[in-house]
């Protein structure tokens, strides 16, 4: 039934996202304020890539209903000498965990599940069985009046079991179905799912095949590479995740984190309070807001609430996403290397840790 009314609120939305689509393709670039901001900000970010020995990355800014800025940056593949392209697709890695985050939300939306249930609900055997939902998802631990931070990415994969209950389906399928919904055509739920057919999230309209979008949108992936900092050698890696998990494993492009971010604002895959009380991050013993609401990093910056969250494979690509909902900007980039958060520990919260993040941080929110 819920797999059913997953279905129908996809064709009920899908005027909204048309709407969404138009806005993506014909949205002009007008002389504005602005305008300066964006090219300092563009300008700076290419400093930022070439000192972190970046071969190539994406970036760009959305605003409440639409794209206001997008830059290519460098080379996807050194080799065949192939740049960078707007829809060239990344691994994603920890940013997974934004989208699955949104799927369990949605089961809280429909009343398929809470946050205060027990992880032993759906994985009786797991070591982190006592722990709720909500726990997990916030990477908290403890007593409710004192909770402890811990991030720990792989405690989320009994979540996988959640949403599957929920959604009458694997968790893969799940996943291809909320980039569906969300006009998120280049995007694929883990590198493996063509070598899997019977993954493969069923067409929704005669024509279409996620199958063969999937297949185009891999040959594009950027190749991934490690970086000596200090000899400046650059060499060919291999991406860690081989499948997708619900930490790790999502692969897109800027432009379709464009759309899921659009998809967000415009309410087509949750509801406003439920955003609202998703940002709302877990209070220390103390009385400390911890770092890590449910599926993003929750941060003030200048009196700003500041939401983001990051991906790092160990030996070959990054990403960043970053919401300021005060003037509705996100800030995504995408790497083909791990320099966009290796070197720094964004596990511990604060965004301007990385010079990525803080440029956003000190030109936009100042």
């Amino acid at each position: 039934v819920s797999s059913r009314r997953f279905r129908l609120t996809y064709f009920m939305r899908r005027t909204l996202l048309a709407l969404i689509a138009a806005l993506l393709l014909f949205v002009q670039a007008s002389v504005r304020a602005d305008d300066l901001a964006y090219t300092r900000f563009g300008d700076f970010l290419e400093a930022l890539r070439v000192q972190a020995g970046i071969p190539g990355m994406v970036a760009a800014v959305v605003g409440r209903s639409a794209v206001q800025w997008e830059r290519v940056f460098g080379t996807a593949d050194l080799d065949k000498n192939i740049p960078t392209r707007i829809d060239t697709p990344f691994h994603l890695d920890g940013l997974t965990e934004v989208f699955s985050a949104s799927l369990l939300l949605r089961c809280v939306e429909e009343g398929h599940l809470s946050l205060d249930d027990l992880i032993g609900r759906f994985a009786p055997d797991s070591e982190d069985a006592s722990l709720t939902v909500h726990q997990v998802l916030t990477h908290t631990s403890g007593p409710a009046d004192s909770p402890l931070y811990q991030f720990r990415p792989d405690r989320l994969e009994p979540l996988s079991l959640a949403i599957e209950a929920c959604r009458e389906e694997s968790y893969r399928k799940a996943v291809g179905r909320m980039f569906d919904m969300s006009g998120m055509f280049d995007s694929v739920p883990g590198a493996d799912v063509t070598a899997m057919p019977h993954l493969v999230p069923p067409a929704e309209w005669p024509g279409d095949s996620a199958l063969e979008r999937y297949t185009a949108a891999l040959t594009r992936l950027a190749v991934p590479y490690t970086v000596d900092l200090q000899t400046r050698r650059i060499s060919p890696s291999q991406y860690t995740p081989t499948t997708l998990t619900t930490a790790a494993g999502a692969i897109s492009t800027v432009q379709d984190l464009e759309k899921f971010d659009l998809s967000l604002k415009n309410g087509i895959l949750l509801k406003p309070e439920t955003i609202a009380m998703a940002q709302r991050a877990p209070t220390g013993a103390t009385g400390q807001k911890l770092p890590h609401a449910i599926g993003w990093f929750a941060q003030n910056y200048l009196g700003e609430n500041v939401y983001w969250q990051f991906g790092m494979t160990d030996n070959g690509g990054s990403a960043l996403m970053v919401i300021w909902p005060t003037r509705s900007l996100t800030f995504i980039v995408l790497a083909n290397s791990n320099g966009l958060a290796k070197p720094f520990n964004l596990a511990a919260g604060d965004l301007r840790a990385t010079p990525f993040g803080k440029l956003f941080l000190n030109l936009f929110i100042r």
